[in-house]
């Protein structure tokens, strides 16, 4: 990655604004964060019942536990290795910055990560919630 645009996703992440696509950068390079990959089932993505509870999914509550100390970082990993249609259960996290009935933390940074940007590889709603660098 060039100095221009590792400048840029510097800004970006200081910013927090919106959800941020970066391309060739390894899942574990943001520090504090919590990564969760692609291709995670649903059940697993938005939480479950426990008796007559609904409880926030295990990766939710380590983004919460990361939160209370800094920035927390929500990576979604390798977005282009999951089938198009599937990639649009991310889109109430990337929109809403929620999922399910639980908000993500108001220090919690998105970034999406792939490996290839080519044409029909992220879904186009997908795509358009993201700031690309």
């Amino acid at each position: 990655m060039n100095k221009e645009r590792l400048n840029l996703l510097e800004n970006y992440i200081k910013s927090g604004v919106s959800p941020l696509l970066v391309q060739n950068i390894p899942s574990n390079s943001f520090n504090n964060s919590v990564i969760i990959k692609s291709n995670i089932d649903r059940s697993e993505l938005n939480g479950h019942y426990e008796n007559t509870d609904f409880c926030p999914p295990l990766w939710y509550k380590e983004l919460l536990d990361k939160s209370k100390t800094n920035t927390s970082v929500l990576v979604i990993e390798n977005i282009n290795e999951t089938p198009l249609e599937e990639q649009t259960k991310f889109i109430e996290i990337l929109k809403y910055k929620k999922v399910s009935t639980f908000e993500l933390p108001k220090n919690c940074l998105v970034i999406v990560t792939c490996s290839d940007l080519t044409a029909n590889k992220i879904n186009e709603e997908v795509y358009s919630l993201l700031a690309q660098i």
